[in-house]
């Protein structure tokens, strides 16, 4: 990846952890991601007192999620940084879905592109502008105690004091392991992606589900500065080995797709190919235990099928604020019914999503959904609804679905 020439700017926000001083904390956050930020933005627009603990200083790369799609800018909104982001994202209107017989078809909608190193250094610095501490540290542990939590940060002796915690570490669960609140440890997605810069002009997301990729599927996105996101993705069973060779298929991706080899065919690497590990579908973790909250891939907020997970992380992350801050002015049940909130409010959701993806995993189903979305306005409009989540997958990815379609 390119060298960020904002290092020096972070320095005025973000301090090594062994200058913060030792007082009582209303939270520490554990982590400086989407989730982890909006948590500490909303705590600090609350009143209060936030220290927020990420590893690496920003900007720092991240493999994947530059795609901001409408949850993810409704988030924004509500944090009043939609501008912020908008004036350096890139906007699209539109993506093109591809099927394993290269049948295509779109969904019109607002999209912004921006690679995830700024976006989350513009999420951190706005916590930091909202109020709360954000710190460069590595947290070694954290637990639970009569008045309280400990969080324990490499390097230094005693532990940082707050009265809640919220764990937004991604898909590393170690921390999560240690309390008890960990119930599936391997991720159910893995995802490669490169970045690349091309003459080649593309305003619209380009998505395909190829026949040699399946059950995952490749993108291709573009973003500022003739940049693209280019990658492949497969979901799998936790409960078995992953199979895949990611390199491969990101190969098979960039040869014999015709939209991309032709993207490709003049384009520059612009850095090397990375990956990460995904924790898909709201399962395999708690949400709470004590005074501690875990927020966004903690809990596996990113969706299967498309494995988009910004906007659910943040949102789960202003919920958690919610509930600190009730339970800082003396609710005793906020946290507990957090974890209610989280189930009752995004599960129905994540339901569809996983319908979605058995539904596309099959090149035969997957053809004769995207032949129905080309001829039928019912599942074209449903298509646009899905993903500016006023419809459920489920209204496109079921038999009933495919019957009402042929009205129309």
């Amino acid at each position: 990846m390119e060298a960020s020439p904002r290092n020096s700017q972070a320095d005025r926000w973000q301090r090594p952890a062994v200058e913060v001083p030792k007082e009582e904390w209303t939270a520490i956050v554990v982590g400086g991601g989407p989730a982890g930020s909006t948590a500490a933005l909303h705590l600090a627009g609350a009143g209060c007192r936030v220290l927020m603990l990420e590893r690496a200083e920003y900007p720092r790369a991240k493999a994947c999620g530059d795609l901001l799609i409408p949850d993810t800018l409704a988030a924004l909104r509500r944090s009043g940084l939609y501008d912020r982001v908008t004036a350096e994202a890139r906007p699209v209107d539109r993506a093109l879905v591809s099927s394993p017989s290269r049948i295509e078809w779109s969904i019109p909608g607002e999209f912004l592109l921006l690679e995830r190193e700024r976006f989350d250094e513009l999420l951190a610095e706005a916590a930091s502008d909202r109020g709360a501490v954000v710190a460069r540290g590595r947290v070694e542990r954290v637990h639970n105690s009569d008045n309280g939590v400990g969080v324990h940060v490499a390097g230094i002796d005693d532990p940082f004091h707050a009265r809640f915690a919220v764990l937004a570490t991604g898909s590393d669960v170690s921390l999560l392991d240690e309390l008890g609140m960990l119930q599936q440890p391997a991720p159910t997605a893995v995802a490669v992606r490169a970045y690349v810069r091309s003459p080649i002009r593309t305003d619209e997301l380009f998505i395909s589900f190829d026949r040699e990729i399946l059950p995952g599927y490749a993108w291709a996105f573009p973003l500022p500065g003739m940049k693209y996101n280019v990658g492949v993705g497969v979901l799998h069973d936790p409960d078995e080995p992953a199979r895949y060779d990611l390199r491969q298929l990101f190969d098979t991706f960039r040869r014999e797709v015709p939209a991309v080899r032709r993207l490709m065919s003049e384009a520059e690497r612009v850095g090397p190919l990375r990956g990460a590990r995904l924790r898909c579908g709201l399962r395999g973790a708690r949400a709470h235990e004590g005074n501690i909250v875990a927020v966004g891939e903690q809990i596996s907020t990113t969706y299967p099928f498309t494995g988009e997970g910004i906007g659910k992380a943040m949102e789960t992350g202003e919920m958690a604020a919610a509930a600190i801050a009730a339970a800082a002015h003396g609710d005793p049940d906020a946290l507990a019914a957090y974890g209610v909130d989280v189930e009752t409010s995004l599960r129905p959701r994540y339901e569809g999503y996983a319908a979605a993806q058995r539904w596309l995993s099959r090149p035969w189903l997957n053809d004769l959904v995207s032949r129905r979305i080309r001829k039928g306005r019912f599942l074209q409009a449903a298509a646009a609804g899905m993903v500016a989540e006023t419809v459920d997958p489920a209204r496109i990815f079921s038999w009933r679905g495919l019957l009402r379609s042929l009205a129309g």
